[in-house]
């Protein structure tokens, strides 16, 4: 499995036929090496995308937050390395690797990085927003 990707990055087109397979982690420890990560603490990359769902590998440097925001559809947050708080107006989740997070388009969250990390972002089809 090829374990680069160059910018810019096409996401896989999910409207049509096709299966396409990540190797995630080592496409997480490229992103931590952009110079974007360096300087505001994060980077993404939106590997596939289509009317029913949008993936999203992000990674945040220890210390830095995604500020309060709503999803444009409901979501899924899967961990697959570090540690993140998870919050919303109700409730703080810690998330550690091989864990997840599902909420709502309504739900406003944050995300702050424990330490340095790495997730995935699936986001249902196309939201109301």
């Amino acid at each position: 499995m090829n374990t680069s990707f160059e910018r810019p990055y096409r996401p896989v087109d999910l409207n049509i036929p096709m299966t396409k397979a990540f190797p995630l982690m080592s496409m997480a420890e490229k992103l931590m090496r952009e110079a974007t990560f360096a300087t505001s603490g994060r980077a993404s990359l939106t590997l596939a995308r289509g009317d029913e769902m949008t993936v999203v590998l992000t990674v945040l440097k220890a210390g830095t937050a995604l500020e309060e925001h709503p999803a444009p559809a409901a979501a899924t947050v899967i961990m697959l390395s570090g540690n993140i708080i998870f919050t919303t107006g109700a409730e703080k989740i810690t998330l550690e690797p091989g864990e997840a997070v599902t909420f709502t388009t309504d739900i406003l969250h944050a995300v702050y990085a424990n330490e340095d990390s790495a997730f995935l972002i699936v986001i249902g089809g196309r939201g109301t927003r």
